[in-house]
C-alpha cells in the first residue's frame, strides 16, 4: 500500500521586498537542472499561476529571468535554450489548491486530484507530473507539451511523497550492512495528457534520520551519453493509448511554399514530425549536413525557418494544436556508425536540441517498428527492415550531438491493430541542491 505525506521543507517567507519560495533543482538525464517545486502548501498562497512560474521558478534573486531579449537567462536561473528552460511540478493527488474548476487552477485533465481514481489498483497513480516549458526571449508558458526526461523524478521519494509500506518492511528486515536496496514503482500522472507513466527507481532506507523512510538511490552504473559520470539506473515506462500515427499514414506529404516534403508524424505523447535530413538540408541550400553542430545548424537561419515553417505545415495537416513545444520536429538520417542506427538532429521550441527529449526517442522507437515510416527507412538495423509481431520488443539506439540514446517498444495487439503498446527507456537523475528563490514581492500583486 502507497501512502502519500505531506513535505515538511515546503516553507514560505517573506520580507518587504522579496517572497521565498522552497525549489529543488535536479540534474535530470541531459546535463542540464530543473527546478521541481513541490505545490500542495504553495499553490493555496500564490494562485496566479502566469508571472508565478516565470518568475518564481527560474529565478534565484530581484529577476525576470524571462523574458531575456538576449536568450541568456542571466537574471534568473534558465539556461538560455529550451532545454534548460524547463519547470516540473510534482504533488499527491487531491493536494493541488485552488480546485480544478477555479480560474486559477492548472491547465490539464480535470481528474488529476481525484483521490477515489488515483487510489484504482490497476489505473490509479501515485503522483501528479506537470509540466512547463518556459520561453527564452518571450514570457511564454506552454502548459500544452510534456517532458519523458523529468519523470524521472526520483525527488518524489525525497520528498516523502510517495512511501510502499511492503518495501519499507523488507528494507528494515534486511541487514543494514549489505547497503540493501530494492526497486520502488511509481505511477506517475502525466497531468497534461493524461497518461500514467511507470518509474522504476532504486531506494534504499535513510540513514540520516530515526524515522523508516525510503530515499531514492544515486549512485549506481548507468551511463547516459550527455551526462558525466554513473548513475542509479531509473526505467521508465511509458503506454501508448492510441496509434502512434497521427494521421494513420506512415508517409504524409507537406506543401512548404513550392516545396513537397515527404513527413512522418508520430505521437506517442508528444506529436513529432520526422523529416528526412538530405532532403531538408538540400532544400534550404544549407552547407551542414545532419553530423553538424547544434551550434552551426542553429546559426543556419535559412534552414531554421524552413523547419519552423514545416512545424506549421505539419501542424495544420495532423490538426495539432500549435503551440512553442508542439509539435516538435526530428531531422533523421543515415549513419556509418556501429554503435548507432541513425543519426538524428530534434529541433525544440526553435532550438536544436544538445541530445534528445525523452519524447522525441519515444516516438522515434515507435516509428522504427511501423514499416514505410521515414524512421524505418534510414536505419541501418536489418531488425528494422520488417514489420513486427506481436510480443517483440524493438530497440532503437540513435546518435545524437553528445553520444546515443537507447529506447524499445513493446508490440502488442490494441484493437486487433498490431502496433507499440508502451516505451521503455532509461534515465538517471540526481539532487543538486535544495533552497529558496527570492521572488520579488510584486510578481504576486501582478497576478492579483
Amino acid at each position: 500500500m502507497i501512502t502519500h505525506t505531506q513535505n515538511p521543507l515546503v516553507v514560505i517567507t517573506s520580507d518587504s521586498d522579496y517572497v521565498s519560495l522552497p525549489v529543488t533543482p535536479v540534474r535530470i538525464r541531459l546535463g542540464p537542472f530543473f527546478l521541481l517545486v513541490v505545490f500542495s502548501q504553495l499553490i493555496s498562497v500564490a494562485v496566479g499561476r502566469g508571472s508565478l512560474c516565470l518568475r518564481a521558478t527560474m529565478s534565484t534573486r530581484k529577476v525576470k529571468g524571462t523574458p531575456d531579449p538576449d536568450g541568456r537567462q542571466i537574471d534568473g536561473m534558465g539556461g538560455g535554450i529550451s532545454s534548460l528552460s524547463k519547470v516540473a511540478i510534482l504533488h499527491a493527488p487531491g493536494a493541488q489548491h485552488p480546485s480544478s474548476d477555479s480560474p486559477n487552477a492548472f491547465p490539464g485533465v480535470p481528474w488529476a486530484n481525484d483521490i477515489a481514481k488515483a487510489r484504482e489498483s490497476k489505473s490509479g497513480w501515485d503522483v501528479v507530473y506537470r509540466f512547463v516549458q518556459v520561453g527564452v526571449r518571450e514570457p511564454e508558458l506552454d502548459w500544452g507539451s510534456t517532458c519523458g526526461n523529468l519523470v524521472s523524478a526520483a525527488t518524489a521519494i525525497n520528498w516523502n511523497l510517495v512511501q510502499n509500506e511492503p518495501i519499507l518492511s523488507q528494507l528494515m528486515q534486511a541487514n543494514p550492512k549489505s547497503r540493501p536496496q530494492m526497486t520502488l514503482p511509481i505511477r506517475i500522472l502525466a497531468a497534461n495528457n493524461g497518461l500514467v507513466v511507470t518509474a522504476k527507481i532504486p531506494v534504499t532506507l535513510d540513514s540520516s534520520i530515526t524515522k523508516p523512510t525510503l530515499v531514492a538511490v544515486t549512485g549506481g552504473d548507468a551511463v547516459i551519453a550527455g551526462v558525466p559520470g554513473t548513475g542509479a539506473p531509473v526505467v521508465i515506462e511509458t503506454p501508448i493509448p492510441t496509434a502512434p500515427l497521427r494521421t494513420g499514414n506512415s508517409r504524409d506529404v507537406l506543401h512548404v511554399g513550392s516545396h513537397e516534403i515527404e513527413c512522418s508524424i508520430i505521437d506517442t505523447g508528444l506529436p513529432v514530425i520526422f523529416v528526412n535530413a538530405d532532403r531538408l538540408l538540400n532544400i534550404a541550400s544549407s552547407k551542414h549536413t545532419i553530423e553538424s553542430s547544434p551550434v552551426a545548424l542553429d546559426a543556419d537561419m535559412d534552414l531554421m525557418d524552413l523547419i519552423e515553417r514545416i512545424r506549421a505545415a505539419g501542424a495544420t495537416h495532423a490538426k495539432i494544436p500549435l503551440s512553442s513545444a508542439a509539435p516538435k520536429v526530428c531531422l533523421v538520417g543515415p549513419t556509418d556508425r556501429k554503435d548507432a542506427d541513425m543519426m538524428i538532429r530534434a529541433v525544440s521550441v526553435g532550438n536544436i536540441h544538445r541530445t534528445v527529449p525523452a519524447t522525441t526517442l519515444s516516438a522515434l522507437a515507435s516509428a522504427v517498428a511501423i514499416p514505410g515510416t521515414i524512421v524505418q527507412s534510414v536505419s541501418s538495423s536489418p531488425t528494422h527492415a520488417h514489420a513486427a509481431n506481436i510480443g517483440d520488443v524493438v530497440s532503437l539506439t540513435i546518435a545524437h550531438p553528445a553520444g546515443t540514446a537507447s529506447a524499445s517498444v513493446k508490440i502488442g495487439n490494441i484493437d486487433g491493430v498490431t502496433r507499440p503498446e508502451a516505451i521503455v527507456y532509461t534515465r538517471t537523475a540526481r539532487l543538486l541542491f535544495a533552497g529558496s528563490v527570492a521572488v520579488p514581492e510584486n510578481v504576486f500583486q501582478e497576478d492579483q
